[in-house]
């Protein structure tokens, strides 16, 4: 079964400069994942494998002035808004930057942002890392 995506110092989507903010990089993830949906799969391969790695393409990034990677994407069987956010040098973990993590969750939720519930405990245990947690907005 194709399990959440969780971030990771190398990322499936882009790599993003000095020439763009906190907030264009959110805009772009925001808009891409209105686009689709990540959706379980029962097998390894086939339709569905190909449709989320597509996906995840579109809504992962990672953000060299932060030292941010992420991704931002609707999930269809939770029925939610999702991120996941790393702190990750060229090869390694960051520690957690908390001011920099509510930069990124408010550009990525907006106004929703105080109704986002997070869950590092699960992330940690998943991940192994405290640079890497995720965020829900439950519609």
């Amino acid at each position: 079964m194709s399990r959440t995506p969780i971030a990771a110092p190398q990322t499936e989507g882009r790599v993003f400069g000095a020439d763009w903010s906190i907030v264009n990089v959110a805009t772009l993830l925001r808009s891409n994942a209105a686009r689709g949906v990540w959706r379980r799969s029962d097998t390894a391969g086939g339709y569905t494998a190909k449709l989320n790695q597509n996906y995840l393409r579109t809504v992962s990034a990672r953000h060299l002035p932060t030292g941010v990677t992420l991704i931002f994407m609707r999930l269809e069987e939770e029925n939610c808004w999702y991120a996941s956010l790393c702190f990750a040098g060229a090869d390694d973990y960051l520690p957690w930057n908390a001011d920099t993590a509510e930069q990124w969750l408010g550009a990525l939720f907006g106004q929703d942002r105080p109704r986002v519930l997070g869950d590092p405990a699960a992330v940690c245990e998943e991940s192994g890392h405290q640079s890497v947690r995720q965020f829900r907005l439950r519609h």
